[in-house]
Protein backbone atom coordinates (compact mmCIF):
# COMPACT_ATOMS: atom_id res chain seq x y z
CA UNK A 1 0.00 0.00 0.00
CA UNK A 2 1.21 3.50 -0.86
CA UNK A 3 1.66 5.75 2.18
CA UNK A 4 1.16 9.42 1.40
CA UNK A 5 3.87 11.62 2.85
CA UNK A 6 2.63 14.41 5.11
CA UNK A 7 2.61 17.76 3.31
CA UNK A 8 2.50 16.25 -0.17
CA UNK A 9 -0.14 17.56 -2.59
CA UNK A 10 -2.10 14.28 -2.60
CA UNK A 11 -1.99 14.02 1.20
CA UNK A 12 -3.24 17.60 1.59
CA UNK A 13 -6.07 17.02 -0.89
CA UNK A 14 -7.16 13.77 0.77
CA UNK A 15 -7.14 15.47 4.17
CA UNK A 16 -9.26 18.32 2.81
CA UNK A 17 -11.77 15.84 1.38
CA UNK A 18 -11.94 13.87 4.65
CA UNK A 19 -12.67 17.02 6.65
CA UNK A 20 -15.72 17.81 4.50
CA UNK A 21 -18.10 15.21 6.05
CA UNK A 22 -16.87 16.14 9.55
CA UNK A 23 -17.61 19.82 8.94
CA UNK A 24 -20.87 19.07 7.11
CA UNK A 25 -22.46 16.68 9.61
CA UNK A 26 -20.78 18.11 12.73
CA UNK A 27 -21.42 14.71 14.23
CA UNK A 28 -18.70 12.08 14.31
CA UNK A 29 -21.32 9.35 14.84
CA UNK A 30 -22.76 10.12 11.40
CA UNK A 31 -19.28 10.04 9.84
CA UNK A 32 -18.78 6.58 11.37
CA UNK A 33 -21.59 5.29 9.19
CA UNK A 34 -19.64 6.11 6.02
CA UNK A 35 -18.37 2.67 5.04
CA UNK A 36 -15.22 3.79 3.18
CA UNK A 37 -14.16 6.57 5.55
CA UNK A 38 -12.12 4.64 8.10
CA UNK A 39 -9.98 2.68 5.55
CA UNK A 40 -8.73 5.97 4.05
CA UNK A 41 -6.72 6.58 7.24
CA UNK A 42 -4.41 3.75 6.20
CA UNK A 43 -3.05 5.90 3.36
CA UNK A 44 -1.81 8.59 5.73
CA UNK A 45 1.58 8.62 7.42
CA UNK A 46 1.87 9.09 11.20
CA UNK A 47 1.78 12.91 11.18
CA UNK A 48 -1.26 13.13 8.92
CA UNK A 49 -3.18 10.49 10.92
CA UNK A 50 -2.50 12.47 14.07
CA UNK A 51 -3.69 15.76 12.59
CA UNK A 52 -6.90 14.14 11.30
CA UNK A 53 -7.50 12.39 14.63
CA UNK A 54 -7.13 15.63 16.60
CA UNK A 55 -9.52 17.30 14.13
CA UNK A 56 -12.13 14.58 14.72
CA UNK A 57 -11.85 14.69 18.53
CA UNK A 58 -11.96 18.50 18.63
CA UNK A 59 -15.10 18.43 16.47
CA UNK A 60 -16.74 16.03 18.94
CA UNK A 61 -15.77 18.29 21.87
CA UNK A 62 -16.96 21.48 20.16
CA UNK A 63 -20.34 19.92 19.35
CA UNK A 64 -20.64 18.02 22.63
CA UNK A 65 -21.19 14.81 20.68
CA UNK A 66 -21.97 12.05 23.17
CA UNK A 67 -20.98 8.50 22.28
CA UNK A 68 -23.71 6.24 23.73
CA UNK A 69 -22.76 2.67 22.72
CA UNK A 70 -19.80 0.35 23.18
CA UNK A 71 -19.56 -0.33 19.42
CA UNK A 72 -19.33 3.38 18.66
CA UNK A 73 -16.63 3.82 21.31
CA UNK A 74 -14.62 0.97 19.76
CA UNK A 75 -15.10 2.44 16.28
CA UNK A 76 -14.02 6.00 17.17
CA UNK A 77 -11.05 4.93 19.27
CA UNK A 78 -10.07 2.61 16.43
CA UNK A 79 -10.02 5.54 13.98
CA UNK A 80 -8.07 7.88 16.30
CA UNK A 81 -5.82 5.06 17.52
CA UNK A 82 -2.76 7.22 16.87
CA UNK A 83 -3.77 9.33 19.91
CA UNK A 84 -4.55 6.30 22.08
CA UNK A 85 -1.58 3.94 21.64
CA UNK A 86 2.00 3.90 20.35
CA UNK A 87 2.37 3.41 16.60
CA UNK A 88 4.97 1.42 14.68
CA UNK A 89 5.78 4.43 12.46
CA UNK A 90 5.89 7.16 15.11
CA UNK A 91 9.10 9.20 15.55
CA UNK A 92 11.39 8.39 18.45
CA UNK A 93 10.92 11.81 19.98
CA UNK A 94 7.81 13.98 19.93
CA UNK A 95 7.27 17.54 21.10
CA UNK A 96 6.32 17.11 24.78
CA UNK A 97 3.99 20.13 24.80
CA UNK A 98 2.09 18.90 21.73
CA UNK A 99 1.87 15.41 23.22
CA UNK A 100 0.53 16.74 26.50
CA UNK A 101 -2.04 18.92 24.76
CA UNK A 102 -3.24 15.97 22.66
CA UNK A 103 -3.62 13.73 25.72
CA UNK A 104 -5.47 16.42 27.68
CA UNK A 105 -7.85 16.64 24.71
CA UNK A 106 -8.37 12.86 24.85
CA UNK A 107 -9.02 13.13 28.59
CA UNK A 108 -11.80 15.65 27.88
CA UNK A 109 -13.21 13.40 25.16
CA UNK A 110 -13.59 10.51 27.64
CA UNK A 111 -16.32 12.50 29.41
CA UNK A 112 -18.38 12.31 26.19
CA UNK A 113 -18.39 8.51 26.37
CA UNK A 114 -21.65 8.04 28.21
CA UNK A 115 -25.00 6.33 27.82
CA UNK A 116 -28.34 7.10 29.46
CA UNK A 117 -28.63 3.44 30.45
CA UNK A 118 -26.20 2.79 33.38
CA UNK A 119 -25.54 -0.81 32.30
CA UNK A 120 -24.55 0.36 28.81
CA UNK A 121 -22.41 3.11 30.38
CA UNK A 122 -20.50 0.47 32.35
CA UNK A 123 -19.77 -1.45 29.11
CA UNK A 124 -18.57 1.80 27.53
CA UNK A 125 -16.16 2.43 30.41
CA UNK A 126 -14.80 -1.11 30.13
CA UNK A 127 -14.24 -0.65 26.39
CA UNK A 128 -12.51 2.70 26.95
CA UNK A 129 -10.36 1.18 29.69
CA UNK A 130 -9.13 -1.56 27.30
CA UNK A 131 -8.18 0.97 24.63
CA UNK A 132 -6.55 3.58 26.86
CA UNK A 133 -5.03 1.06 29.30
CA UNK A 134 -2.54 -0.04 26.64
CA UNK A 135 -1.51 3.54 25.82
CA UNK A 136 1.73 3.44 27.79
CA UNK A 137 2.85 5.17 30.99
CA UNK A 138 3.06 8.64 29.44
CA UNK A 139 -0.54 8.55 28.19
CA UNK A 140 -2.46 6.81 30.98
CA UNK A 141 -1.84 9.57 33.52
CA UNK A 142 -4.03 11.77 31.31
CA UNK A 143 -6.61 9.21 30.20
CA UNK A 144 -7.25 6.76 33.06
CA UNK A 145 -8.21 9.34 35.75
CA UNK A 146 -11.20 10.62 33.68
CA UNK A 147 -12.37 7.00 33.30
CA UNK A 148 -12.20 6.54 37.10
CA UNK A 149 -14.16 9.75 37.74
CA UNK A 150 -16.75 8.73 35.17
CA UNK A 151 -17.08 5.38 36.97
CA UNK A 152 -17.60 7.12 40.33
CA UNK A 153 -20.38 9.21 38.77
CA UNK A 154 -21.94 6.01 37.45
CA UNK A 155 -21.98 4.56 40.97
CA UNK A 156 -23.92 7.61 42.19
CA UNK A 157 -26.32 7.08 39.29
CA UNK A 158 -27.00 3.49 40.43
CA UNK A 159 -27.76 4.80 43.93
CA UNK A 160 -30.37 7.15 42.45
CA UNK A 161 -31.94 4.17 40.64
CA UNK A 162 -31.96 1.80 43.61
CA UNK A 163 -35.75 1.49 43.58
CA UNK A 164 -35.76 0.45 39.90
CA UNK A 165 -32.79 -1.92 40.06
CA UNK A 166 -32.63 -4.48 42.86
CA UNK A 167 -29.04 -5.38 41.90
CA UNK A 168 -27.74 -1.81 42.24
CA UNK A 169 -25.54 -2.62 45.24
CA UNK A 170 -23.73 -5.47 43.48
CA UNK A 171 -23.21 -3.22 40.46
CA UNK A 172 -21.75 -0.49 42.67
CA UNK A 173 -19.35 -2.99 44.20
CA UNK A 174 -18.32 -4.04 40.68
CA UNK A 175 -17.70 -0.41 39.72
CA UNK A 176 -15.39 0.13 42.71
CA UNK A 177 -13.47 -3.05 41.82
CA UNK A 178 -13.11 -1.67 38.29
CA UNK A 179 -11.81 1.65 39.71
CA UNK A 180 -9.42 -0.16 42.07
CA UNK A 181 -7.88 -2.08 39.14
CA UNK A 182 -7.70 1.04 36.96
CA UNK A 183 -5.94 3.04 39.68
CA UNK A 184 -3.61 0.04 40.12
CA UNK A 185 -2.50 0.48 36.51
CA UNK A 186 -1.45 4.06 37.34
CA UNK A 187 0.55 2.82 40.33
CA UNK A 188 2.39 0.32 38.10
CA UNK A 189 3.33 3.26 35.89
CA UNK A 190 5.24 4.57 38.92
CA UNK A 191 2.82 7.41 39.54
CA UNK A 192 1.84 8.07 43.15
CA UNK A 193 0.11 11.40 43.74
CA UNK A 194 -2.63 10.91 41.12
CA UNK A 195 -3.58 7.40 42.38
CA UNK A 196 -3.52 8.67 45.98
CA UNK A 197 -6.06 11.36 45.12
CA UNK A 198 -8.19 8.89 43.15
CA UNK A 199 -8.24 6.45 46.08
CA UNK A 200 -9.31 9.25 48.45
CA UNK A 201 -12.04 10.34 46.03
CA UNK A 202 -13.18 6.71 45.82
CA UNK A 203 -13.26 6.36 49.60
CA UNK A 204 -15.51 9.42 49.85
CA UNK A 205 -17.77 8.16 47.05
CA UNK A 206 -18.12 4.71 48.64
CA UNK A 207 -18.93 6.31 52.00
CA UNK A 208 -21.64 8.51 50.51
CA UNK A 209 -23.28 5.88 48.28
CA UNK A 210 -23.80 3.45 51.17
CA UNK A 211 -24.19 0.24 49.20
CA UNK A 212 -23.78 -3.09 50.93
CA UNK A 213 -20.20 -3.53 52.17
CA UNK A 214 -19.48 0.17 51.48
CA UNK A 215 -17.53 0.66 54.72
CA UNK A 216 -15.12 -2.15 53.81
CA UNK A 217 -14.61 -0.67 50.32
CA UNK A 218 -14.06 2.84 51.73
CA UNK A 219 -11.54 1.49 54.26
CA UNK A 220 -9.67 -0.38 51.52
CA UNK A 221 -9.42 2.79 49.43
CA UNK A 222 -8.22 4.82 52.43
CA UNK A 223 -5.62 2.19 53.35
CA UNK A 224 -4.39 2.11 49.74
CA UNK A 225 -3.94 5.89 49.88
CA UNK A 226 -1.91 5.48 53.09
CA UNK A 227 0.24 2.78 51.49
CA UNK A 228 1.04 5.08 48.57
CA UNK A 229 1.85 7.90 50.97
CA UNK A 230 4.25 5.74 52.97
CA UNK A 231 5.89 3.82 50.14
CA UNK A 232 5.97 6.16 47.15
CA UNK A 233 5.96 9.81 48.26
CA UNK A 234 9.36 10.98 49.51
CA UNK A 235 9.47 14.70 48.72
CA UNK A 236 8.80 16.65 51.95
CA UNK A 237 6.42 19.19 50.37
CA UNK A 238 4.50 16.43 48.61
CA UNK A 239 4.29 14.48 51.88
CA UNK A 240 2.77 17.42 53.76
CA UNK A 241 0.29 18.03 50.92
CA UNK A 242 -0.64 14.33 50.82
CA UNK A 243 -1.15 13.86 54.58
CA UNK A 244 -3.19 17.10 54.71
CA UNK A 245 -5.36 15.71 51.92
CA UNK A 246 -5.78 12.37 53.71
CA UNK A 247 -6.73 14.12 56.97
CA UNK A 248 -9.19 16.40 55.16
CA UNK A 249 -10.81 13.44 53.42
CA UNK A 250 -11.19 11.40 56.59
CA UNK A 251 -12.61 14.42 58.41
CA UNK A 252 -15.44 14.64 55.87
CA UNK A 253 -16.35 10.94 56.02
CA UNK A 254 -18.97 9.49 58.35
CA UNK A 255 -19.24 5.88 57.18
CA UNK A 256 -16.68 4.29 59.52
CA UNK A 257 -17.47 2.52 62.74
CA UNK A 258 -15.11 3.14 65.66
CA UNK A 259 -13.07 -0.01 64.91
CA UNK A 260 -12.16 1.39 61.47
CA UNK A 261 -12.11 5.11 62.28
CA UNK A 262 -9.74 4.77 65.24
CA UNK A 263 -6.79 3.19 63.35
CA UNK A 264 -7.21 5.65 60.47
CA UNK A 265 -7.14 8.78 62.63
CA UNK A 266 -4.32 7.37 64.74
CA UNK A 267 -2.34 6.65 61.58
CA UNK A 268 -2.93 10.24 60.42
CA UNK A 269 -1.57 11.62 63.69
CA UNK A 270 1.43 9.29 63.56
CA UNK A 271 2.22 10.13 59.93
CA UNK A 272 1.95 13.87 60.62
CA UNK A 273 4.37 13.64 63.55
CA UNK A 274 6.90 11.71 61.45
CA UNK A 275 7.25 14.27 58.66
CA UNK A 276 10.89 15.12 58.04
CA UNK A 277 10.91 18.88 58.62
CA UNK A 278 9.87 20.37 61.95
CA UNK A 279 7.61 23.07 60.41
CA UNK A 280 5.82 20.35 58.41
CA UNK A 281 5.41 18.27 61.58
CA UNK A 282 3.92 21.24 63.39
CA UNK A 283 1.46 22.02 60.60
CA UNK A 284 0.64 18.33 60.19
CA UNK A 285 -0.23 17.63 63.83
CA UNK A 286 -2.20 20.88 64.22
CA UNK A 287 -4.21 20.03 61.09
CA UNK A 288 -4.74 16.54 62.51
CA UNK A 289 -6.40 18.07 65.58
CA UNK A 290 -9.48 18.74 63.45
CA UNK A 291 -9.93 14.99 62.99
CA UNK A 292 -10.47 14.64 66.73
CA UNK A 293 -12.94 17.51 66.79
CA UNK A 294 -15.08 17.44 63.64
CA UNK A 295 -14.21 13.91 62.51
CA UNK A 296 -17.32 11.71 62.39
CA UNK A 297 -17.89 8.00 62.93
CA UNK A 298 -20.89 6.00 61.68
CA UNK A 299 -23.18 7.75 64.20
CA UNK A 300 -22.59 10.94 62.14
CA UNK A 301 -21.81 12.87 65.34
CA UNK A 302 -18.63 14.93 65.57
CA UNK A 303 -16.05 13.51 67.99
CA UNK A 304 -15.30 16.66 70.03
CA UNK A 305 -12.47 14.82 71.77
CA UNK A 306 -11.11 17.88 73.59
CA UNK A 307 -8.19 16.02 75.17
CA UNK A 308 -6.84 14.71 71.85
CA UNK A 309 -7.34 18.15 70.26
CA UNK A 310 -5.37 19.75 73.11
CA UNK A 311 -2.66 17.07 72.85
CA UNK A 312 -2.23 17.74 69.11
CA UNK A 313 -1.91 21.49 69.62
CA UNK A 314 0.48 21.11 72.58
CA UNK A 315 2.62 18.87 70.41
CA UNK A 316 2.50 21.55 67.71
CA UNK A 317 3.73 24.18 70.18
CA UNK A 318 6.51 21.87 71.37
CA UNK A 319 7.68 21.24 67.79
CA UNK A 320 7.49 24.96 66.94
CA UNK A 321 9.74 25.71 69.93
CA UNK A 322 12.34 23.36 68.44
CA UNK A 323 12.59 25.32 65.17
CA UNK A 324 15.85 27.26 64.98
CA UNK A 325 14.74 29.78 62.35
CA UNK A 326 13.04 32.60 64.29
CA UNK A 327 10.80 33.75 61.44
CA UNK A 328 9.57 30.20 60.81
CA UNK A 329 8.99 29.76 64.53
CA UNK A 330 6.88 32.93 64.81
CA UNK A 331 4.90 32.01 61.69
CA UNK A 332 4.09 28.63 63.27
CA UNK A 333 3.05 30.29 66.54
CA UNK A 334 0.66 32.60 64.65
CA UNK A 335 -0.83 29.61 62.84
CA UNK A 336 -1.17 27.70 66.13
CA UNK A 337 -2.81 30.75 67.74
CA UNK A 338 -5.45 30.63 65.00
CA UNK A 339 -6.07 26.93 65.68
CA UNK A 340 -6.39 27.63 69.43
CA UNK A 341 -8.83 30.52 68.79
CA UNK A 342 -10.92 28.28 66.54
CA UNK A 343 -11.32 25.61 69.23
CA UNK A 344 -11.85 28.16 72.00
CA UNK A 345 -14.71 29.69 70.04
CA UNK A 346 -16.10 26.21 69.33
CA UNK A 347 -16.32 25.60 73.07
CA UNK A 348 -13.44 23.20 73.70
CA UNK A 349 -13.12 23.07 77.49
CA UNK A 350 -9.36 22.37 77.42
CA UNK A 351 -8.53 25.57 75.51
CA UNK A 352 -8.39 28.57 77.85
CA UNK A 353 -7.77 32.30 77.56
CA UNK A 354 -4.53 31.76 79.51
CA UNK A 355 -3.20 29.58 76.69
CA UNK A 356 -4.11 32.30 74.15
CA UNK A 357 -2.38 34.94 76.31
CA UNK A 358 0.79 32.83 76.50
CA UNK A 359 0.97 32.44 72.71
CA UNK A 360 0.21 36.12 72.06
CA UNK A 361 2.91 37.13 74.56
CA UNK A 362 5.44 34.79 72.94
CA UNK A 363 4.69 36.20 69.46
CA UNK A 364 4.86 39.82 70.62
CA UNK A 365 8.18 39.10 72.29
CA UNK A 366 9.79 37.49 69.23
CA UNK A 367 8.24 39.39 66.30
CA UNK A 368 10.16 42.72 66.76
CA UNK A 369 13.48 40.85 66.66
CA UNK A 370 12.94 39.47 63.16
CA UNK A 371 14.88 40.90 60.25
CA UNK A 372 12.70 43.27 58.23
CA UNK A 373 11.76 41.68 54.90
CA UNK A 374 8.71 40.65 52.89
CA UNK A 375 8.30 37.40 54.81
CA UNK A 376 8.31 39.20 58.17
CA UNK A 377 5.77 41.68 56.81
CA UNK A 378 3.43 38.78 55.89
CA UNK A 379 3.83 37.19 59.33
CA UNK A 380 3.12 40.52 61.02
CA UNK A 381 0.04 41.08 58.86
CA UNK A 382 -1.26 37.58 59.69
CA UNK A 383 -0.75 38.27 63.41
CA UNK A 384 -2.39 41.71 63.27
CA UNK A 385 -5.43 40.27 61.48
CA UNK A 386 -5.75 37.66 64.24
CA UNK A 387 -5.43 40.33 66.96
CA UNK A 388 -8.07 42.50 65.23
CA UNK A 389 -10.43 39.53 65.22
CA UNK A 390 -9.83 38.91 68.94
CA UNK A 391 -10.22 42.62 69.77
CA UNK A 392 -13.54 42.65 67.92
CA UNK A 393 -14.74 39.65 69.91
CA UNK A 394 -13.59 41.23 73.17
CA UNK A 395 -15.30 44.56 72.42
CA UNK A 396 -18.52 42.92 71.21
CA UNK A 397 -19.14 40.00 73.58
CA UNK A 398 -21.50 37.33 72.35
CA UNK A 399 -23.81 35.95 75.01
CA UNK A 400 -23.63 32.51 73.41
CA UNK A 401 -19.90 32.54 72.68
CA UNK A 402 -16.93 32.22 75.07
CA UNK A 403 -15.74 35.18 77.13
CA UNK A 404 -12.64 37.14 76.11
CA UNK A 405 -12.65 39.39 79.20
CA UNK A 406 -9.35 37.98 80.50
CA UNK A 407 -7.63 38.25 77.12
CA UNK A 408 -4.53 40.47 77.16
CA UNK A 409 -4.05 42.34 73.91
Amino acid sequence: MIILEHGSAVSKELMRLMKIPIDTYNNILTVLQLGHYNPLFEYFDYQSRKIMSVYIINNALENDTRVPTQDQVDAILGIVNVLVQDQSDQPEEEDPEDFQEEQITMGKFIHLLQADDPNQHYLILNAARKHFGSGGDNRIKFTLPPIVFSAYRLAYKYKEMQEQDENWEKKCQKIFQFCHQTIGALIKAELAEIPLRLFLQGAMAAGQIEFENHETVAYEFMSQAFSLYEDEISDSKAQLAAITLIIGTLEQMSCFGEENHEPLRTQCALAASKLLKKPDQCRGVSTCSHLFWSGKSASNEEMHDTKRVSDCLKKGVKIANQCMDNSVQVQLFVELLNHYVYYYEKGSDQITVQVLNQLISKIKETLPNLEANEETEQINKHFQNTIEHLQLRKDSPNSEGPSYDALLL
